[in-house]
């Protein structure tokens, strides 16, 4: 199977550098999908669940901000932070998504950045759900 390198940069470490065969990752706009010979972009990075799928099986992480860029079958993801699927305790994520939505309720949170910010912290804690749900599901599979 064709295969292309992923890079992952953060402020603190080069975090991987290996040949994958796909990527799922949060855009600004929605989750893009990236395969071997997909062309050249630069976008900005959401808040959400990254799936890597190598030759033996997928890893999956919560992605945290920043910029990805493809060019030359090189994905080069620059993230403000990324943390392992697994490292994500189930119960503190349902908080915080708890006083997302709750936040995201309160008045007088009209501007534009405000609610950008509000956003933010739904999205990164409903993919905290989901990756925390989805090991606790792998966690009693065979």
């Amino acid at each position: 199977m064709s295969q292309f390198r992923c890079q992952i940069v953060t402020p603190s470490e080069s975090f991987l550098d290996e040949m994958v065969n796909y990527v799922s990752f949060p855009a600004w706009d929605g989750q893009v999908g990236v395969m071997p010979s997909t062309s050249a972009f630069l976008t900005e990075v959401g808040a959400g669940s990254l799936r890597i799928d190598f030759g033996n099986g997928s890893r999956h992480y919560l992605l945290d901000g920043g910029f990805a860029q493809m060019q030359d079958d090189v994905l080069t993801l620059l993230s403000d932070s990324i943390t392992p699927a697994d490292q994500i305790d189930l119960s503190g994520a349902q908080e915080e998504l708890q006083k997302a939505n709750a936040t995201a309720v309160e008045p007088g949170h009209n501007s534009p950045d405000e609610r950008k910010t509000i956003e933010h912290a739904q999205d990164r804690a409903n993919a905290k759900v989901a990756l925390a749900q989805m090991g606790s599901s792998r966690a009693g599979s065979v």
